[in-house]
C-alpha cells in the first residue's frame, strides 16, 4: 500500500489536521527566521529598524547591517525566544508524529500516537501564545508606548509576529482535529499493509 492509498484511507479530520500542521509549520519557520516581529518606521529617515527573535536589522542604504540579540538583558525577550523555541519544535514534532499516525504502516491508527501528537500539539501551542503575547506586551510597553512619542518613531508589530499567531493557532487545532480523528477511528480499521 502506498502513500496515496494510506493518505486516502485516513480520516477526515487527521487529513484536515495534516494541512493545518503543514501550514503551520511554514508559518513558523518564517516567523522564527526572519526579523519582522517588530519594526520602526521613522518619518524621513534613511533607515528603519527591523526586531526579529535572534537579530535586529536595519535597512540603511549603502550599508544596511544586523546585529545578534544574544546576551540582550532583557528577560522579556529571553522569554519569548524560549517560549517562541518550544512552540516552533512542537509544531515541528507533531507534524512528525501525525506524518507517523497516518503513513507508517506499524503505527497506522495507533491511538498513543495520536494521543502524543495532540497533547504535543496543544500543550507547545499554549507556549507558543504566551511567548507571542510576552512579546506583543512587552515590545509595545518597552518601544511603542515609551519611546514612541518621544523619538518620533513609530514602532508597530511586523508579520512575522502575525504570522506566529496564525502559526500557533493552526497547531492548537491540529491538535484538536488529532483528538477527534482519535475519538472516530475505531481499533483493528488500520488497513492491511
Amino acid at each position: 500500500m502506498g502513500v496515496a492509498e494510506r493518505f486516502k484511507g485516513s480520516g477526515v479530520f487527521a487529513k484536515v489536521s495534516l494541512g493545518m500542521l503543514l501550514l503551520a509549520a511554514m508559518f513558523a519557520w518564517i516567523a522564527f527566521t526572519c526579523t519582522g516581529w517588530g519594526r520602526t518606521d521613522t518619518p524621513g529617515a534613511l533607515a528603519d529598524t527591523y526586531f526579529g527573535l535572534w537579530r535586529i536589522c536595519t535597512d540603511a542604504i549603502p550599508f544596511p547591517n544586523c546585529r545578534p540579540t544574544d546576551g540582550w538583558a532583557r528577560d522579556w525577550w529571553a522569554a519569548t525566544q524560549a517560549l517562541v523555541t518550544i512552540g516552533f519544535l512542537g509544531i515541528n514534532v507533531s507534524l512528525c508524529l501525525l506524518i507517523v499516525y497516518m503513513f507508517i504502516p506499524s503505527c497506522l491508527k495507533n491511538h498513543e500516537v495520536a494521543m502524543a501528537t495532540a497533547i504535543v500539539a496543544i500543550v507547545t501551542g499554549a507556549l507558543y501564545l504566551i511567548g507571542v503575547i510576552v512579546f506583543g506586551a512587552n515590545f509595545k510597553e518597552d518601544y511603542i508606548d515609551f519611546l514612541g512619542p518621544l523619538s518620533g518613531e513609530r514602532y508597530r508589530l511586523g508579520y512575522a509576529f502575525a504570522l506566529s499567531i496564525v502559526a500557533l493557532v493552526l497547531e492548537i487545532a491540529g491538535g484538536v482535529m488529532v483528538l477527534l480523528d482519535r475519538k472516530v477511528a475505531q481499533p483493528g480499521t488500520a488497513p492491511a499493509s
